[in-house]
């Protein structure tokens, strides 16, 4: 299962409508605020990829929610991609040293993702989840 954490409804929707269209039967939750987030992710970790906004006009800190994951030994090693506008070194290596596993600069004017990065940054991930599906 993806849980899809952003405040931007529209990138909510794309992710989850491109996830499913290429890889039927995924299983896709979203959260629109990182409270919200963490209290899925807390209440009944069943997430086998996190991707996570970093910031969304203080609805939605990416890098709270790496920290906070990777501080419980119980789902330190899920894998959490966060995408963002930011491109300072100061922000990507805070993510780094937090341990992301995968970081996604997203256009300056645009919420969406494109089908290049898609494959390029998370298709690793969904591949594997989709083959664990399959299995079960």
């Amino acid at each position: 299962m993806v849980l899809i954490i952003s405040f931007y409804r529209s990138l909510l929707k794309d992710l989850e409508t491109f996830l499913k269209a290429n890889f039927p039967g995924i299983a896709v939750e979203k959260a629109y605020h990182d409270v919200d987030g963490l209290k899925k992710i807390e209440e009944d970790f069943k997430y086998d990829l996190i991707i996570s906004d970093w910031d969304s006009y203080g609805y939605v800190n990416g890098l709270t929610i790496l920290k906070k994951i990777r501080s419980n030994p119980a789902i330190k090693e899920t894998p959490l991609v966060i995408i963002t506008e930011k491109q300072d070194k100061e922000s990507v290596l805070a993510c780094v040293k937090a341990a992301v596993t995968g970081f996604i600069t997203k256009p300056a004017l645009s919420q969406t993702i494109d089908e290049k990065t898609f494959n390029e940054k998370l298709r690793p991930y969904i591949e594997k989840i989709s083959q664990k599906a399959e299995e079960v």
